[in-house]
Order: C-alpha cells, then structure tokens, then sequence
C-alpha cells in the first residue's frame, strides 16, 4: 500500500500543476502540445503491453536507445507549433504541409542525434545501477527536464518547482516505454547505490553539451539568430 502512495501524490501533484498551467494560458500553443504528450502519454499506457514488446530482435542496450529516440521523435514533432529546437523552424497557421514536413526533418537532424547520445548516457546509469520502476520515472523525468532548460529556468524563479511536472510529462512520453521494454533483461548485478542519483547532473550535463552545439551549428546555417 505504502508503495502506491508515492506514485499517486506525483499523479495528483502532476494533474493539479498541469491543469492549473493550461487553464491560465488557455489554448496557447504550448498548452495544445501539452494536451498532445498527455494523450500520447496515455496511450502509451493504454498500449503498454504492445509497446513494450517492440523491436525484440534488438539487444537490449539498442533496444532502449533506438525507442527512446523515436518516441522523443514523436513528441518532438508535437512541440513543432510551440517551441521547435529553432524558433525559424516553427509551424504556424500559415504554413503549408510540404515547409511543415521540412521544417520537421530540419528539427530532426539537429535532434534525433542528440537523444541518441542523451539515451546512451541514462543507458549508462541503467545498465549499472538498480531503479524501481518509479524511482527511475521520477529520477530520469527529473533530469531530462532540468536539462533540456529546466536548470536555469528553475533556478531564476524557483518558487516555479511547484509547476515541475508540467516539463517532466514531456520525458514521461519517451523514457518509459523503452525501460519497461528492456527491464527485465537488465542483468541482475546491478547495484542499488546512492550512484544512480548522478543520473540527474550526467543528463543535464549532456544536454547542455548537445544543446551548445546545436545553437552553433544551428547559428552557422542561419537557423539560430545570433
């Protein structure tokens, strides 16, 4: 019982901070492709067991590191109306299917490769170390959300934690599946340690990394304003 409280607060505290986000901003861009990581989210859930069983022929390691990278595809296609990895490359009511479909590919060659490499990283901390299923949604949520500008974001209003759930359901949407997908053949000397927690700077390390170089390779074909 006491191990089912746990995951309903986080549910509870993600519905309140969520809702209360999308009723203030109404139907903005962002709150439409919030809308839309939930119903992914949701399915995913619904689809669970189907998911979870994709790509068996794969080992484990390119197993949860390809999933990974094309769920993140998927979810990333959702932020195309709201916040594209560059504001150029954003869709609007006014543009066509064939620049919509262009600038998405754009998007997802400066962004697939690196969810490769920040899948690589949680593989890293995955294959060594013991998580529960909800120690790791919590963990990895937390630090890809903090990562992918959460950090500074955080820290310039922190009283904005209360509202941490909101980003977090965006990493829900791509990094559970494909550790439930690989789970069970994790192998079973993996230690449980205090070790696992540097998940969290590793992750936001990798992204700041990956998210320098994309700005300037970005800023290079005059993607990215200077």
């Amino acid at each position: 019982m006491k191990r089912r409280i746990a995951p309903a607060l986080y549910c509870l505290w993600a519905a309140v901070a969520i809702g209360f986000s999308i009723a203030l901003a109404g139907l903005s861009p962002e709150s439409v492709t919030r809308l839309l990581v939930i119903g992914f989210l949701f399915g995913q859930v619904a689809l669970r067991a189907t998911l979870v069983k994709a790509l068996p022929g794969l080992a484990p390691k390119t197993r949860f590191i390809v999933l990974g990278t094309l769920l993140a595809a998927v979810v990333e296609g959702f932020h195309m109306i709201s916040m594209p990895v560059f504001q150029s490359l954003r869709i609007g009511g006014g543009t066509s299917l064939a620049q919509g479909l262009k600038f998405y590919a754009l998007d997802l060659l400066f962004t697939a490769p690196a969810y490769l490499v920040i899948f690589s990283v949680i593989w890293f901390f995955v294959g060594r170390y013991r998580y529960s299923t909800w120690q790791y949604v919590i963990v990895m949520g937390l630090a890809q959300a903090l990562g992918d500008g959460g950090l500074f974001f955080f820290v310039r209003a922190p009283a904005m934690l209360f509202f941490i759930p909101y980003p977090m359901t965006n990493y829900h949407a791509i990094n559970v599946v494909p550790f439930l997908a690989v789970r069970d053949q994790l192998g079973p000397g993996r230690a449980g340690s205090a070790r696992a927690y540097l998940a969290v700077p590793a992750v936001v390390g990798t992204y700041l990394v990956c998210g320098a170089i994309i700005k300037l390779v970005g800023r290079w074909f005059g993607l990215e304003s200077s």
